[in-house]
């Protein structure tokens, strides 16, 4: 049965000893009531993984005696821009793309957005989706939390100069040309941009394709936003690993 598992930010985490966050030790004591002496994990959501013993106190949890676990990180960095869409999709496609290894996640007010997130409700919703993506990444075992950022509209995402190392491309259904990606052309990243349900209007592809975008199909259907977006990202995934593979296969 492998080790449960829990996350403990950096700045708790100091020589050798990890205090768990008010919810990992109610979650280790009350629901899975786990004792002193258990051996557990621990990750800190920058990269870092450990595993030690439990000493449960009255002043809170501990656990002692880390020792660092080996964690593995994606090969290529993958940044996920996805339209707003309803709350429930959006927060599977948080908690997928966690899974299949996205480093970055930026939510985009796009013409045709389902939802928008207002001013005042910002913090709470980021709070959620941060929430969504620690247990996400406590359950497949990775050991870097994704990165989300606050909404941003589409036109002010295209003119930031944060990912113009990075291959760019927009999965746009009348796309004429088949996504087939070439690991080997992304050595810095991969943005991918993903539109709403209603699909991407066409001045946002135009735009798209003036900031440096290539525009390719996912296929001949018609795909919902989140299954479009968990398909991008696992096509994509699949051709890195495959790559990798080969590669390491050529030197042996």
């Amino acid at each position: 049965m492998s080790r449960r598992r829990f996350f403990v930010p950096g700045e708790s985490i100091r020589d050798g000893v990890a205090s768990l966050p008010a919810d990992q030790a109610h979650h280790l004591r009350n629901v899975l009531r786990l004792r002193s002496g258990d051996v557990v994990e621990i990750f800190d959501g920058q990269g870092g993984g450990y595993f030690g013993e439990i000493d449960i106190q009255e002043a809170g949890i501990f656990v002692r005696g880390l020792r660092t676990i080996t964690t593995q990180e994606p090969r290529v960095p993958v940044v996920l821009a996805a339209a707003l869409i309803k709350s429930s999709k959006f927060e599977w496609i948080l908690q997928k793309a966690t899974e299949l290894g996205v480093q970055e996640i930026i939510p985009l007010n796009t013409r045709r957005s389902e939802i928008s997130v207002s001013r005042e409700k910002i913090g709470g919703r980021l709070k959620r989706w941060d929430r969504i993506v620690m247990e996400a990444s406590k359950q497949c075992r990775r050991s870097a939390l994704p990165r989300i950022h606050a909404p941003d509209p589409f036109p002010d995402f295209l003119s930031s100069k944060d990912f113009s190392s990075c291959a760019r491309y927009m999965l746009y259904e009348k796309a004429a040309e088949l996504w087939n990606p070439r690991p080997a052309a992304f050595p810095e990243g991969v943005v991918l941009c993903i539109g709403p349900e209603g699909g991407w209007d066409d001045g946002e592809v135009e735009q798209a394709k003036a900031a440096g975008y290539e525009t390719f199909s996912l296929g001949p259907w018609i795909l919902r936003a989140e299954t479009a977006a968990i398909a991008a990202i696992s096509i994509l995934q699949h051709y890195v690993n495959l790559s990798a593979m080969r590669s390491s296969n050529s030197r042996a």
